[in-house]
């Protein structure tokens, strides 16, 4: 029932009464009071109406500007950060610097663990590892057809899951087979015929997939009384010996580990740290040297393989190797195959042909490069030419004076070993400082 009927009624009610005059000039002032309250409520809708519209016409320029300024400011951004990479030394180091001396940590690029340097630069002073100079093993698999036992390996006193050569893009690698469920560990031991016990010092490296658990072992399995360097990359203690223990900065794909033993000692390297230094991790005598692949963490996959094996005796110092025959033959400074881009791992044996430079200012060199005989005489002798380059040219960057240093290629023309061999082609491949 709206207002003007309730009054109508009231009125209707109180007609006959002497009150009647008095009601109806409420009434009235009822009727106008409605119409204005009507009115402001009007008014009210209009002005809501007419702010909302000023606000969109205010607004819309606003965040338009907003997203402009944004805009530019993100263009700023992206200018400075391409500035940024573009003044980026090429040395592999953080920041442009005042010339050191070389030799210092920086001068051969940063020193970070788990941080590759740029291409053609080396490790920093803390990875020391120099390998040895007379390859007594190497086994790269090449020799072996997927799917077969390695000729240089056998499973006696070993055994556990099936073995096998793999290929994996242009490399082959020996691998434990993968099973879903229950995979069972698998080790091998190198046929390598030790007469009595390995040299004092010798070296050993390979590529690892470090998605699997993986030992060395020397003369017997652990459980047996042997000694083994385990590397578990997903465990507390990824690389362990005997007495001693050490992290990863990486966890997972295929890296390059390097282990030196001097007596009884070992120290271990992955890349370029090294993680571990144990002085009794291995006793003497060394009868045999074999690998096991543990049993592998399920969840991860198929990941228990390795490659590029290389077993070498220690050699002499390069300043005792110049002054007896006058020639430093090196085979620590490293390249990919078909490749003139010096490999990180080369650090420690450039920079011991630097000291000697900065011990005698007169001291000059020829740089030779030489090669196996894969490819043949066409592709070496231009690869080792412009090896030997990249040798110089990494001493000069050094700060080292070009006119004391030539640099040639000889390819295959000068072996030192059989080419028949992986051993023998591997101590062919070869840098030498000849003294001039």
């Amino acid at each position: 029932m709206t207002l003007r009927h309730t009054l109508a009624l009231v009125l209707g009610l109180a007609a006959a009464t002497p009150a009647a005059a008095q009601l109806d000039g409420l009434f009235n002032k009822l009727q106008k009071k409605a119409g204005q309250t009507v009115e402001r409520k009007l008014e009210q809708k209009t002005e809501k109406g007419v702010g909302a519209a000023v606000d969109e016409a205010t607004t819309l320029p606003k965040a338009k500007d907003e997203k402009a300024e944004k805009a530019a400011k993100e263009k700023v951004a992206k200018d400075e950060a391409a500035a940024a990479a573009k003044d980026k030394p090429k040395d592999g180091s953080k920041a442009k610097a005042k010339a050191k001396p070389a030799g210092d940590e920086e001068a051969s690029g940063d020193d970070v663990a788990g941080e590759a340097p740029a291409a053609g630069e080396v490790y920093g002073n803390r990875f020391d590892f120099v390998p040895g100079d007379k390859v007594l093993v190497y086994d790269d698999f090449s020799d072996t057809d997927v799917g077969e036992y390695p000729a240089k390996w056998t499973i006696k006193d070993a055994g556990g899951n099936q073995i096998e050569v793999v290929q994996i893009g242009e490399r082959r690698f020996l691998k434990a087979r993968y099973a879903k469920e229950h995979q069972q560990s698998a080790s091998t031991w190198l046929r390598y015929a030790i007469k009595g016990d390995m040299p004092k010092n010798f070296t050993i490296e390979f590529d690892l997939d470090l998605g699997g658990p993986f030992g060395v072992m020397f003369s017997k399995h652990r459980a047996w009384g042997g000694q083994e360097i385990n590397i578990r990359a997903k465990e507390d203690d990824p690389v362990h010996t005997t007495n001693a223990s050490g992290k990863l900065s990486v966890k997972s794909g295929i890296h390059h580990v390097s282990i030196a033993v001097s007596g009884t000692q070992a120290k271990v390297y992955v890349d370029g740290d090294r993680v571990v230094s144990d002085p009794d991790a291995i006793e003497r005598p060394i009868t045999r040297i074999g690998v096991v692949f543990h049993q592998p963490y399920q969840k991860e996959g198929d990941h228990q393989q390795f490659t590029a094996l290389r077993i070498a005796e220690g050699g002499k110092p390069a300043k005792a190797l110049l002054a007896g025959e006058g020639r430093i033959v090196t085979h620590g400074i490293l390249f990919d195959t078909g490749s003139d881009v010096i490999k990180p791992e080369s650090g420690p044996t450039l920079r011991s042909i630097l000291a000697l430079l900065q011990e005698d200012p007169a001291l000059k060199f020829a740089v030779e490069g030489h090669t196996d005989d894969q490819g043949g005489p066409k592709v070496n002798g231009p690869l080792s030419e412009k090896r030997a380059a990249a040798v110089k040219a990494w001493l000069v960057k050094q700060g080292v004076a070009g006119d004391r240093l030539t640099s040639k290629g000889l390819g295959q023309s000068k072996p030192i070993d059989s080419n028949e061999t992986l051993e023998g082609r591997a101590n062919n491949r070869r840098v030498e400082f000849v003294k001039t």
